[in-house]
């Protein structure tokens, strides 16, 4: 039992030791959550989602059934609050990332990141820290066309909406 203490000391020791002088740095991809939602807001998936929604609601008023009818306005409400949150401001994009999850892999892969994190989330980074935007390309599996690309790249130019202030103006 004393040997297995004595080797699990050094093997501990020699980890920390050996991992300290072996840590390899860390590159942190980032992107602007912004306009991954609003790439996203004007895909034909969501646009599809959207008339669907609509047609959904006409037929509940048309047929009578006010419940589903409110319901439905509810829904069409609350995604267009959590639209207007995350194109303007900062409010997480869970909802979307989740559409591309599986491709999220790839990106880092040949982006040669560690891990991807919105910009919006980093609250402290230490000066030797590498971040690489990879907002285009997971823009890109919106398939954007050219007007919406310069559309994009102008807003990342403009600072996000603090959410205080957007949801005063809602």
């Amino acid at each position: 039992m004393k040997k297995l203490f004595i080797i699990s000391a050094l093997l501990l020791s020699a980890g920390i030791v050996f991992g300290q002088t072996l840590k390899k740095d860390v590159v942190v991809g980032i992107f602007d959550s912004r306009v991954i939602a609003v790439a996203y807001y004007n895909t034909d998936a969501h646009k599809s989602y959207i008339k669907d929604l609509k047609a959904e609601h006409a037929e509940a008023e048309e047929s009578g059934d006010t419940e589903r009818a409110r319901e439905l306005e509810t829904i069409g409400e609350t995604s267009q609050e959590l639209a207007s949150k995350q194109a303007f401001s900062t409010w997480p994009v869970d909802n979307i990332l989740k559409t591309i999850e599986e491709k999220i892999p790839e990106i880092a892969k040949q982006a040669n990141v560690d891990l991807i994190v919105s910009k919006w989330n980093i609250v402290y980074q230490n000066s030797g820290l590498e971040l690489i935007d990879v907002t285009d390309v997971m823009v890109k599996l919106f398939n954007p066309d050219e007007q919406m690309l310069q559309m994009l790249e102008q807003m990342k130019q403009q600072p996000p909406v603090p959410l205080e202030e957007l949801e005063k103006m809602n």
